[in-house]
């Protein structure tokens, strides 16, 4: 019996490129795609990040973890997480340490990168899905 399975993957992205911004959380847009059995894409869709101009403006530079930020930057990360919670994981450069806790919270986990860009990571799963158990 051949397992169907969809993985729903998020990548945080600059406006009207499929690339990633240097901090995820500076992403004018969200790329969600559902890979069907590691094999194709049956969805993709954008999903805007209305908090992307204050990220880059008011909070530019990740926090380190333990450095205290304000309320309003930890209600931003927590929305953002909200945006993204349905997919199994997002992707992106940086994301600083409250963004990957609100992440987690939202039960999203995260991976970072700096070598891909969405379309290359998607094509290099679908090249490794014998890695991940697919055998059809």
């Amino acid at each position: 019996m051949i397992r169907e399975e969809i993985e729903r993957i998020g990548y945080g992205v600059i406006a009207d490129q499929d690339e990633y911004p240097h901090v995820f959380s500076h992403s004018d847009r969200f790329l969600i795609v559902d890979l069907k059995n590691r094999k194709e894409v049956v969805m993709r869709e954008y999903r805007p990040n209305p908090y992307a101009e204050i990220c880059k403006t008011k909070y530019a530079k990740p926090a380190f973890i333990g450095e205290k930020i304000s309320d309003e930057e930890l209600e931003i990360y927590q929305k953002i997480a909200e945006i993204v919670k349905d997919c199994y994981h997002v992707l992106g450069k940086n994301f600083g340490s409250y963004p990957i806790k609100a992440l987690q919270d939202a039960g999203t986990d995260f991976l970072m990168t700096n070598s891909y860009n969405p379309q290359e990571h998607i094509e290099r799963l679908i090249k490794a899905r014998y890695i991940a158990g697919y055998r059809d």
